[in-house]
């Protein structure tokens, strides 16, 4: 609980370090940091960001997302930016993500949404944008070796992921992943807030959506992290083939948030 930080307009903020390795390390406090989307930061919220000397922001959303709510930067607020590359985005002029997409044309039970969640768990470590910009990430941490804010929509699902490969590169045990994940049920009061979800979503596609089965969909479950550890499988190959990070950048990584 002392990882989760208070926002006024930024749901799911928490520092992601603070790890006890095997080793008797710890992964760093204070430079690692996840949470939800930027668009409506207060003041007050940037002047948090700020605080914690966060140079660089790794953004998950797709394109649409992003025009919708882009991050709030101001003079005083400007860290670099990495999202997915164009070739891998999606194209100019779509209106919704691919999730969006699906919660308008396909989602009417709990096992639709459901049964979305394990799938798009599964299929996220190897999709091209993820792992692009994942390997760009982490390439830039171990060269720069700053702060970083990582974002999705939410900050639970493709940020959830990335963070269980940072950690688990960094040597944290599966449990204490796992742990991690699923400090969105502490961060975020789900109860408190579904049914204004609910109506905001029935709001933007013009169609109802129950608090029901919008549950799995803004909840977090440990079959879900699974899914996506499931699908990289031996995380020093995934780190390696997929990725293509080589020896030194993950010497490097473990140098600048390990101590």
């Amino acid at each position: 609980m002392h990882r989760i930080i208070k926002f006024d307009n930024v749901l799911n903020v928490r520092d992601f370090g603070g790890h006890k390795l095997a080793t008797g390390q710890q992964v760093v406090l204070g430079k690692l940091f996840r949470g939800a989307q930027l668009s409506k930061m207060t003041d007050q919220d940037i002047s948090r960001l700020r605080s914690r000397h966060v140079e660089t922001l790794i953004d998950f959303r797709y394109r649409p997302e992003r025009e919708r709510q882009p991050s709030r930067l101001t003079e005083k607020f400007s860290p670099e930016i990495l999202h997915y590359r164009p070739d891998l985005d999606q194209k100019v002029g779509e209106r919704l993500a691919p999730h969006e997409r699906f919660a308008l044309e396909e989602m009417q039970t709990v096992a639709d949404a459901h049964r979305y969640m394990l799938g798009s768990y599964s299929e996220r470590p190897h999709a091209p944008a993820f792992t692009d910009l994942t390997a760009r990430a982490l390439k830039h941490m171990a060269g720069q070796g700053g702060s970083v804010y990582v974002h999705c929509a939410a900050g639970k699902d493709r940020t959830g992921t990335f963070v269980a490969i940072v950690l688990g590169i960094l040597g944290v045990h599966p449990d204490d992943i796992m742990e991690e994940y699923l400090r969105t049920r502490d961060a975020v009061d789900l109860d408190q807030i579904l049914s204004f979800i609910s109506m905001k979503m029935s709001e933007r596609y013009n169609r109802k959506f129950s608090p029901a089965i919008l549950r799995p969909y803004f909840t977090v479950e440990p079959e879900y992290l699974e899914a996506s550890l499931n699908a990289i499988g031996d995380l020093d190959r995934y780190a390696r083939n997929t990725l293509k990070l080589d020896k030194a950048s993950i010497e490097a990584l473990r140098a600048n948030y390990i101590c």
